[in-house]
């Protein structure tokens, strides 16, 4: 999240726990206390932002006071917040990480047939661009910028259906990213991941052609063949190395 707009959550938060008005200078002492260092003009200026937006109200000389909105964003915040905390620890074994591919195979797929109902082309760009640079970096230390990891973003990203946008944020979460890359070395082992960049390149040419049932099938055969892949895996013998993986690489803040 951008810092600007995580401050602003974060003033939220704070006047959300009040039952007095939040005036800049408790603001900036209380988001300096929350690791937050803003200058009072900063914070004046965010809060201004916010009454614009119609989160926050005037309250004479005293400060701000949440509006309707504001509260609205506020519960949204603290039960996003929540949701990533518990997402640290939901993905810690083999049936775990089968559960998660299953769930994304859903409303991935889903989502992919939503994008391509009418895709820009500045977005239809980034797919390829996202794709060759999958290809050039295969087997080698740049897959640690996890290009397949930001091509499904991308193509949620595209989605219009704010439910499945949701629903797919949530199991793309950065929480997860350690998850992404336990796959990343499973694909390895096996050599699979020329197979993934083929798929999201399917993927993509569908959603390129406008096909939503082509881009909904495609990526639900992308997500088949990983999970195959993970399944193969375990009964190859290679659960424990799966299992240490997920236990392993620690997850993202």
């Amino acid at each position: 999240m951008h810092d600007r707009e995580g401050a602003m959550l974060a003033l939220l938060q704070l006047m959300s726990g009040s039952s007095d008005p939040l005036g800049t200078r408790n603001a900036q002492r209380e988001l300096a206390r929350r690791g937050r260092e803003l200058s009072e003009s900063s914070v004046s200026r965010l809060l201004r932002e916010m009454d614009a937006r119609g989160w926050t109200e005037p309250v004479g000389t005293k400060g701000r006071t949440l509006a309707v909105e504001g509260r609205r964003r506020a519960a949204e915040a603290v039960l996003t917040h929540r949701a990533k905390d518990s997402l640290h620890n939901a993905v810690r074994d083999t049936k775990d990480l089968l559960d998660l591919l299953r769930a994304r195979l859903a409303v991935e797929s889903a989502v992919a047939g939503d994008a391509a109902r009418a895709p820009q082309e500045g977005q239809l760009e980034r797919l390829r661009g996202l794709c060759d640079q999958h290809a050039r970096v295969v087997g080698s230390a740049p897959m640690i910028e996890q290009p397949g990891l930001q091509f499904h973003r991308a193509v949620v990203e595209m989605s219009t259906n704010k439910i499945l946008g949701v629903a797919a944020e949530m199991m793309l979460a950065p929480q997860l990213d350690r998850v992404e890359a336990v796959l990343d070395t499973v694909l390895a082992t096996r050599r699979d991941e020329e197979k993934v960049v083929a798929e999201h390149q399917a993927v993509a040419d569908r959603i390129a052609r406008r096909d939503p049932v082509g881009a909904e099938e495609a990526m639900r055969a992308h997500f088949e063949a990983m999970i195959a892949a993970v399944e193969t895996s375990i009964v190859g013998g290679n659960e424990v190395l799966v299992q240490r993986l997920l236990e392993w690489v620690p997850a993202n803040d």
